[in-house]
Parts: structure tokens; C-alpha cells; sequence
């Protein structure tokens, strides 16, 4: 349903979003970026040298298991609530069009020291600016 207000967007609902975060316990997630440039040495240039990933905190953001039903083997999956105050300083600070840049480039997020992938990401939405992130994620096997 659209948002027919006529009320200018002030960012109200960003500030009682970080501020529930925060309280909430809200603890710092790192989204984990690929280098912006390669790696011009002879090693680097030939794949010797893995490319080490750019590490960019998001804080505050709330971790927790997804209620989802699960099946026989497969991982469980957790969702992380980020704010949209975060999302958008790390958007202004890689100069990138779009929060969806944003996640759709990153490798994976960092949680405590564990890695996990992104499978989806969505927003809340209030007078058509996004105030919180949902980024559905799955553990990585890789470790």
C-alpha cells in the first residue's frame, strides 16, 4: 500500500531505528568488500597472493536465528537488522549509487568472528525512505 502522506520525509523513523537498535543490544556486523584495486605485484598478477577483502563496519545491527522452517540438511539461517544509518554512511563513503550496490557487491558479513553469506536483503520503508535493512544470511561452509 502507498504512502499518501503529505508530510516531507525528516528522518524520524532512521533516528528510532538506530536508537532501538542500540538499545536493543546492538552489536557491530563488517561487511566484507573485494579490494576497490588489484593487486599490481608479479604475485598479486598471477594469483599468488590472495586478495585480501575490505572489511566495513555496520553499526548498530541486531543478529539473530531466522524463524524459518527447516529440512533435513540443510543450514540454519540467520538474519541481521541493520540500520539504514549505517547503510547509508558506507554508501556515501565508497561513493556508490545505492544501498543495493552496496550488498549486492559485498562478499559476505562478519558476524563475531563469523563469516556468513548474504541470500537476501530487503527493506522497511517509511514516507519512501528505507529506515532499517533485513539481510537474510546463511552460514559458510568454508571455514
Amino acid at each position: 500500500m502507498a504512502d499518501l502522506s503529505i508530510q516531507n520525509p525528516c528522518g524520524l523513523a532512521q533516528r528510532v531505528a538506530t536508537a532501538l537498535l542500540r538499545a536493543g543490544g546492538g552489536t557491530t556486523a563488517n561487511l566484507q568488500m573485494p579490494p576497490l584495486q588489484g593487486d599490481a605485484t608479479d604475485a598479486g598478477q598471477l594469483g599468488l597472493d590472495a586478495p585480501g577483502f575490505l572489511s566495513l563496519p555496520l553499526s548498530p545491527v541486531a543478529f539473530r536465528k531466522a524463524r524459518v522452517a527447516m529440512q533435513d540438511g540443510q543450514m540454519p539461517k540467520y538474519e541481521l537488522l541493520v540500520s539504514a544509518d549505517a547503510v547509508n554512511a558506507q554508501v556515501t563513503q565508497q561513493k556508490l549509487a545505492s544501498a543495493e550496490a552496496l550488498f549486492a557487491m559485498a562478499a559476505g558479513v562478519q558476524v563475531a568472528g563469523q563469516l556468513f553469506l548474504i541470500e537476501a536483503v530487503s527493506s522497511s520503508v517509511a514516507q519512501g525512505e528505507p529506515y532499517l535493512y533485513r539481510l537474510l544470511l546463511q552460514e559458510s561452509c568454508g571455514e
